[in-house]
């Protein structure tokens, strides 16, 4: 496989930026095995955006050669005070639940490597976290609390100062070439790369995926605080939800006609279905409202914008494809569901 369609690989979908794309093909051009990292905090269940999104991304980068890693924040979720704070818990819930959602999507321990954090944390790694506070201003460091869901506060327990910190030792301590994660991350991406220039530090790729939008309607002018959000139970679809639950949930959407932008179901159909614009796919519909449209996304786009394609239609074809490529997910977790269930008991505690 040559450079540019390892390249055209990682551009596709849900991929929307690379910093820096000159970077990444300097890195093929070098020959090596590159080595790349994603990393979850422990908390919630994973709906399409932490679980689907980033295995099919994953899976990209298998194809190109590429190395992942699959990052068990444990300290982080703790610090984060989710899971009830209680690290046994999240620790059994990071080699129970998260692991598995990866290895039910195809991603088994030959192809990917999975570290729980705190398994790599020491004197070194602890050190290096000092080295990056020293380098940066508080005023800095609290910019970047929104990587954790949280505002910038007064009344902030003064442990979340630690979080933006860790995430950027991480992805040195780990070596890594590439550093994946949604936009919503993007913030701690870029304040590692200023580090790394600082501190004379390894120079990384940034990789941000698109945020899909909550099935209630999304945020235009503010794409994270209007994601799927494993808290709003109703604004996403769990990789594990059974057929009736995802047709359910698709077909009270928010899909309003001729609109793409902030449309949940269509951003499920662009980062998720047809993740290249040379694909072309069919959306069947009755003869009676024109037959099947067949064609590619950027034609299928026009053809809605138009509102020559019904969101009901739409809504169809997104939730059958769904349930065709969550199987694997949802049959895992039938049989395993006090996976599930140790999940959902922390939070209710």
């Amino acid at each position: 496989m040559d450079i540019d369609e390892k390249m055209k690989i990682m551009w596709r979908r849900p991929t929307v930026e690379i910093v820096t794309e000159e970077r990444l093909r300097q890195m093929f051009e070098e020959g090596r095995e590159l080595k790349h990292y994603i990393g979850f905090e422990i908390s919630g269940l994973a709906h399409l955006g932490t679980g689907l999104a980033t295995a099919l991304k994953i899976k990209d980068m298998l194809e190109v050669g590429i190395k992942p890693t699959v990052f068990l924040a444990d300290y982080h979720t703790w610090v984060n005070r989710k899971l009830s704070g209680d690290l046994n818990r999240i620790q059994r819930v990071a080699k129970g639940y998260f692991k598995s959602v990866f290895l039910s999507l195809g991603l088994d321990e030959s192809k990917v490597n999975y570290v729980l954090a705190s398994n790599i944390y020491n004197n070194d790694y602890w050190k290096l976290v000092l080295q990056i506070g020293n380098a940066l201003t508080l005023a800095r460091v609290k910019r970047a609390l929104t990587i954790m869901g949280r505002k910038e506060s007064e009344s902030n327990p003064s442990s979340y100062i630690i979080y933006p910190l860790m995430q950027a030792a991480d992805i040195f301590t780990l070596d890594v070439d590439i550093a994946h994660a949604g936009m919503d991350q993007r913030k701690v991406h870029m304040l590692a790369l200023d580090v790394a220039d600082k501190l004379k530090l390894k120079k990384f790729v940034a990789l941000h995926t698109g945020l899909i939008s909550s099935l209630q309607g999304g945020n235009r002018m503010d794409p994270v605080a209007g994601k799927m959000s494993k808290s709003k139970p109703d604004s996403a679809i769990f990789v594990h939800d059974s057929e009736e639950q995802i047709r359910r949930k698709i077909k009270k959407a928010y899909c309003p006609e001729k609109e793409v932008e902030g449309n949940p179901v269509f951003d499920i159909l662009k980062f998720l279905i047809v993740r290249d614009d040379e694909k072309e796919v069919t959306i069947e519909r009755p003869q009676k409202f024109g037959g099947d449209i067949t064609g590619t996304l950027p034609e299928i786009e026009k053809l809605y914008r138009e509102g020559k394609l019904h969101p009901l239609d739409l809504k169809q074809y997104v939730g059958n494809e769904l349930v065709k490529m969550l199987k694997p997910c949802r049959e895992f977790f039938e049989k395993h569901k006090e996976l599930i269930d140790d999940v959902l008991g922390s939070e209710q505690k």
